[in-house]
């Protein structure tokens, strides 16, 4: 099956079709991802409408069952027929592939082209933050994003910041001129997480890891990849390997802030450019929560916490789960005396820019009931998150939003006083 967009065969619809039925086949012969998200319950509904038969599916059931796919890696995890197995299943890629096609045939969407370029809106949002942020909570105002640019009026939307995390970096004369580690922002702190980063930056100074952070990296491409637009997450592919090669190179360590940009750097940027250079930085590429949770096993992060969360409810987003950070949390905050960390192993059912649109927010609530129920069961104890459009929906079920580890630990060392 074709998965690389460099190569000619990835945009042949003709052979799409064969391997998207050829995929079928092995997933309805299978179903061990039954209940990971909308797309298989599709699928096998469309081949049992057929008898079994894949070659009566049509282009709407299959392209249906494309869009359902939020791409949230799990059933590669979990599939027994990924490379290098004779079958070749790469269940998430085959869809993208099919959304690619499909945009390159007929252009983006308003809606993802809106939600493609979280640059552009943030840029706009954090001009007037408070105006924004002002704005968003009007219904008007909502009806009209929802008419125009297809995203739900019922959505909970993430504020904008105050203050941009790349000045306050500046406001703070964050300076390394020979760096432990490079800090690979994301637009989420940037534009409106900038607490995340400020916490990063914190606890890494105060255990001696200098950071710098580049103040000309560009969104990971992962929202355009949403849209099917491969040309313009290759293009911000080949922005930031040109910026953060020569780090890799240098035998830094790049830390992404949020989990899907760091799953975007490690497995997605040597397919989309196949150089290198793009290999490097994948290979140099850590979540910020992996990185330093090795260096709590390690015994190379100081334990002089001054109090402790308690019991913390903490989130295992999917793309966290699929770079196989299971325990990464949980291994760095139980390294605080007195915590508890109690993993809720849901899908938060946003994924993106797919649980924003109208189109699927009904869908989204029902993929994220099992964790929001948890959240609201566990209202008394701390919540957590290392992903914060999954805490978009835990704000809502909790009544607060969940902190990111590096936050909890920020706390617990007593540096945010």
């Amino acid at each position: 099956m074709d998965y690389n967009p460099r190569e000619p065969g990835y945009w042949d619809e003709s052979r799409l079709v064969a391997d998207m039925k050829m995929a079928f086949d092995i997933c309805n012969g299978c179903r061990l991802c039954h209940n990971l998200c909308p797309s298989f319950p599709a699928l096998f509904d469309a081949v049992e409408s057929h008898d079994d038969d894949v070659d009566l599916l049509t282009t709407d059931q299959m392209t249906h069952v494309a869009d359902l796919c939020y791409q949230c890696k799990l059933c590669y995890v979990k599939c027994p027929y990924v490379p290098p197995h004779r079958f070749d299943l790469d269940f998430p890629r085959l869809m993208l592939r099919s959304k690619a096609i499909r945009t390159k045939k007929s252009g983006l969407s308003a809606s993802d082209k809106f939600l493609g370029d979280p640059e552009r809106s943030g840029k706009l949002g954090t001009m007037v933050p408070s105006l924004s942020n002002w704005s968003l909570t009007k219904l008007f105002v909502r009806r009209q994003m929802e008419r125009r640019l297809g995203i739900d009026r019922r959505r909970h939307l993430p504020k904008f910041a105050l203050t941009r995390f790349s000045d306050w970096v500046k406001s703070q004369e964050i300076r390394a001129t020979d760096p432990d580690v490079v800090i690979f922002s994301t637009c989420t702190v940037e534009y409106h997480e900038a607490g995340i980063g400020q916490a990063a930056i914190g606890i890494l100074g105060h255990n001696g890891i200098q950071a710098v952070v580049p103040d000309n990296l560009r969104c990971c491409g992962m929202p355009a990849m949403d849209g099917g637009d491969i040309a313009g997450a290759t293009e911000r592919a080949q922005h930031n390997v040109s910026q953060l090669s020569s780090y890799a190179e240098a035998g830094k360590k790049i830390l992404a802030l949020q989990p899907t940009c760091a799953y975007v750097l490690k497995q997605d940027y040597p397919l989309l450019l196949g150089t290198e250079a793009a290999q490097k930085v994948a290979s140099a590429t850590l979540d910020i929560t992996e990185y330093l949770a090795q260096q709590m096993r390690s015994g190379r992060l100081k334990k002089d916490f001054v109090s402790s969360p308690g019991t913390v409810t903490y989130h295992l987003s999917c793309h966290t789960k699929a770079q196989g950070l299971k325990k990464a949390a949980a291994d760095l905050l139980s390294g605080i005396d007195g915590t508890t960390v109690n993993i809720v192993d849901r899908c938060a059912g946003i994924d993106g820019t797919w649980g924003l649109k109208a189109e699927y927010y009904d869908e989204s609530q029902k993929v994220a009931k099992k964790m929001t129920d948890a959240f609201r069961a566990a209202h008394d104890t701390v919540a957590c998150s290392d992903c914060a459009l999954a805490g978009l929906q835990i704000e809502v079920a909790s009544d607060r939003p969940p902190q990111h580890p590096v936050q909890i630990l920020l706390d617990a060392y007593g540096l945010n006083r």
